[in-house]
């Protein structure tokens, strides 16, 4: 009994002494509302989310480090212009001693500035088009996903959790290189199918040609048996030639 109560004592201690897991819980619900944190394999899902973002947001902020040593300059216009919002950044080059207008009055800057936008103009131009490429697909697998709830009589509840499945199921890992066992392997039934189909049928065409032989077979013997002999009789005998009488001849020969 006193071991119990001791245990039961530890345990409640144990909960009133986690200040730093209940100021994390706290936060995790405030930044995840749709994620229950009492849910391991949900939190930590979005635990290795997280996780992703920030050493992404790493390794583009040690690059970004790396540009701002090599032109200091950048650092202190950023730092300048996040304290006043409002400022022009061709103000602040022209404040700090750079001739703007001498930069663009140069043929090979302006070449290059105008090769640059020219660029960015066609990126913009590619993106646009890859996004209506993109909605067109989508709404093209859409109404696919649509005949085959037509074909096979899905619901509409159905509908909704296979279109879900691919999205964040397939397609989302398979994005970054990631496919499970599972679909790996209905990858390949849906490979084998149309070949399985074909084999099947083959398969029991066959069955039929060769019962189909077999009960000719059968028909054509039976009819080769006199109904009056026995089951177990032979289906082939020699016929009995018929008794030659003798001749006189004959009768001298065995007569002498």
């Amino acid at each position: 009994m006193g071991e119990e109560v001791n245990k039961t004592q530890t345990q409640a201690t144990e909960q009133t002494q986690r200040p730093n897991r209940d100021k994390y819980a706290s936060m995790f619900v405030e930044d995840n509302p749709d994620v229950d944190f009492e849910d391991k394999e949900a939190r930590y899902g979005r635990l290795a989310e997280e996780r992703e973002n920030y050493r992404t947001m790493k390794k583009s902020g040690a690059g970004l480090s790396k540009a701002l040593d090599r032109n200091r300059w950048l650092g202190s216009m950023f730092k300048d212009l996040a304290e006043n919002p409002e400022k022009n950044p061709l103000v602040w080059l022209v404040e700090n001693g750079i001739d703007v207008k001498a930069a663009l009055d140069d043929p090979k800057v302006m070449e290059e500035v105008d090769e640059k936008f020219k660029n960015w103009q066609q990126k913009q131009v590619d993106g646009e088009n890859a996004e209506k490429t993109q909605n067109d697909n989508i709404r093209k697998s859409l109404e696919a996903l649509s005949a085959v709830q037509q074909k096979m009589g899905i619901s509409d509840e159905q509908f909704d959790r296979m279109w879900e499945h691919f999205w964040n199921e397939v397609f989302a890992p398979a994005f970054n290189g990631e496919v499970s066992e599972e679909t790996w392997t209905a990858i390949l039934h849906a490979m084998n199918y149309d070949q399985d189909i074909a084999d099947a049928r083959e398969e029991a065409a066959m069955q039929a040609r060769n019962e189909k032989f077999a009960n000719k077979v059968k028909t054509y013997e039976e009819s080769r048996v006199p109904p009056s002999f026995s089951a177990g009789r032979p289906l082939h005998t020699q016929t009995q030639k018929p008794k030659k009488e003798k001749s006189l001849a004959d009768f001298i020969k065995e007569n002498g």
